[in-house]
């Protein structure tokens, strides 16, 4: 991914922090056990003068050098072992001391042999979601507030499938390979009060989650692609390589040729990528075959899960009960 230099100064930060806290939290270990285990604090203060010996021993230009460096190795290694047997001896465990990275991997560096760890990878997304859904309303629908007596959560004579027990079942199981899932329907039957409560959902398991309408989404690949965005963000790259797309109300933009590529671009870089995607739209089967083309269309039929919702609209349902 294309970082812009505000995440990236972000993701450096968090990882500084990571490993500054780490290695304080070492220190106050070190320093409780100098206490409780006196004999560690003298260990300690052996293997601190390694690096003075190991100097001495290279300034001294002896014939015994390597021999003399093996004695120093075999000495510190004597010393590191004594410190764990004396840890579990006292109760503690023996790796007690060390240093207790979040990313054991590359120690909270954000690299491998020069290679991106995958937790810069997965912060990297995160900030990228979070920059991107800085204005969107994430917060504001869960589960627990969807009204069954709005929208009634039992299938009907066409088979519709009850929408709130499989979203709440596709938020608890999500993974990064989970199914895309395409939500068609008239307005007002809860697809976007769902699709913010699987996004809610998905966040709180740590992956990162892009929401948005398909009109502010576009709009923003298309001010970066032309230049018109001060902020110099990557939101393409962003949408690519989020965890989890959610696509609001497809259909609502304006039509454009470039919109229309945007929308082929990600549909397809996603499937070709097994990153699930949602999309909701109020448009029908006829609507969206007039509106876009035969090879989007297709892959929203047929390489996404169809959820068709059906029922009143919530807002006359609402007008209704206000009289």
């Amino acid at each position: 991914m294309i970082l812009n230099e505000n995440i990236k100064d972000r993701v450096y930060a968090i990882l500084a922090e990571r490993r500054q806290k780490a290695r304080v939290a070492a220190q106050h270990r070190w320093e409780e056990i100098g206490l409780d285990i006196p004999e560690i604090a003298s260990l300690k203060a052996e293997l601190n003068q390694t690096s003075v010996r190991l100097s001495k021993i290279v300034l001294s230009r002896s014939a015994n050098v390597a021999q003399a460096l093996e004695q120093l190795r075999d000495s510190n290694l004597a010393a590191q072992a004594q410190i764990r047997e004396l840890l579990t001896a006292h109760g503690y465990p023996c790796d007690y001391l060390e240093v207790k990275y979040a990313c054991p991997i590359c120690g909270d560096t954000g690299y491998v042999n020069h290679q991106k760890c995958s937790c810069l990878i997965q912060l990297t997304k995160m900030l990228g979601a979070e920059q991107l859904n800085a204005v969107s309303p994430l917060n504001l629908s869960t589960f627990d507030s969807f009204r069954l007596d709005y929208y009634p959560d039992t299938p009907d004579e066409n088979g519709i499938v009850p929408r709130l027990q499989f979203c709440s079942k596709y938020a608890a199981g999500f993974h990064p390979k989970s199914q895309s899932l395409f939500m068609i329907g008239n307005t007002g039957l809860g697809k976007t009060h769902l699709s913010l409560a699987i996004a809610r959902g998905v966040l709180e398991k740590g992956y990162s989650v892009i929401y948005g309408s398909a009109q502010d989404l576009f709009r923003s690949i298309e001010k970066e692609h032309f230049g018109r965005d001060e902020e110099n963000r990557d939101s393409l790259e962003t949408i690519l390589a989020c965890d989890l797309l959610i696509l609001d109300d497809l259909g609502a933009e304006f039509d454009s040729n470039y919109y229309t590529s945007c929308l082929y671009n990600i549909v397809n870089s996603r499937i070709g990528a097994e990153k699930p995607t949602i999309i909701t739209t109020n448009l029908s089967a006829a609507q969206l075959q007039n509106k876009y083309s035969d090879r989007i269309v297709s892959r929203l039929f047929t390489m996404y899960q169809l959820l068709r919702f059906a029922g009143k609209d919530i807002r006359q349902l609402k007008i209704s009960e206000s009289r």
